[in-house]
């Protein structure tokens, strides 16, 4: 594991569409929490104050600005039909990107900064990352909806030490069907700007349109050193709609999407 690093992200939606996110991650310094909600983003020193246990994720987090206590109960895990990557896994790249679960539900209750907080049946999302470095410029964008869940990230990659490409890994997923507009599948990127992408594959085409807004510092990782800052914005209102020989397959707004946009 030595100039490497691996990292674990939770997503827990409340019924009051409160969001917060969890980073679970070993480096070369040793084990790393961090926590994202709207307000800010904190580094947590006692790695322990979260636990997992199977399908029970419990909270003991007591620090001086942030204080989260209380269970999470995860449900059935909806991971993708296949692999994330595709035949990219084979590949010496720099970051492996993996999806746990494109949706499940959460029941529970967590005390927050003495807010109470309930889960019932409501939303959670869980993917990894894995490898040396995180791509110089990428962006990441996750929605988890009641219906369907999104989730985007485009990426420079280098590859072999002298071949640099956007890569592109889109995942849409509704109850009945999933679609796929990625790189590996002849997806290609027709737009990015700082409030809009579209990409299509086919007669495919997705686009997100979205606000941008300063996010949250979070650690990570430089040749398995966590010494790079990045910002995610873990509630940004956006609005995005899938299509097919122009004919509206999804069309959706959420409120609460996450957003890391690192591309300028």
């Amino acid at each position: 594991m030595k100039n490497r690093f691996y990292g674990k992200y939770y997503k827990f939606i409340s019924d009051e569409k409160y969001v917060l996110a969890c980073i679970i991650s070993h480096a070369n310094e040793g084990d790393m929490l961090q926590i994202i909600t709207k307000e800010n983003s904190y580094l947590i020193k006692d790695t322990e104050s979260i636990k997992i246990n199977n399908d029970i994720i419990a909270f003991n987090v007591n620090t001086e600005k942030l204080k989260i206590n209380g269970q999470i109960k995860l449900g059935k895990l909806n991971p993708l039909k296949s692999k994330v990557m595709g035949p990219f896994t084979y590949l010496p790249m720099e970051c492996r990107h993996e999806i746990y679960s494109m949706y499940h539900t959460l029941n529970g209750k967590l005390t927050i900064n003495d807010k109470e907080y309930n889960y019932n049946d409501s939303l959670g999302y869980i993917e990894g990352d894995s490898g040396k470095n995180f791509p110089t410029k990428y962006i990441w964008y996750n929605s988890v909806l009641k219906d369907n869940t999104v989730t985007l990230a485009i990426a420079t990659i280098p590859l072999f030490g002298f071949i640099n490409f956007k890569g592109l890994l889109c995942f849409i997923k509704t109850k009945n069907k999933e679609y796929k507009i990625c790189t590996y599948n002849f997806g290609k990127i027709k737009k990015i700007n700082n409030n809009e992408i579209i990409i299509k594959k086919a007669k495919y085409i997705f686009s997100l349109n979205f606000d941008l807004k300063d996010g949250n510092n979070l650690k990570a990782p430089i040749k398995g050193n966590m010494d790079r800052y990045i910002k995610e914005t873990i509630t940004i209102s956006t609005k995005y709609k899938l299509t097919y020989k122009n004919n509206i397959i999804l069309d959706s707004s959420d409120d609460i999407s996450s957003l890391e946009f690192m591309w300028d």
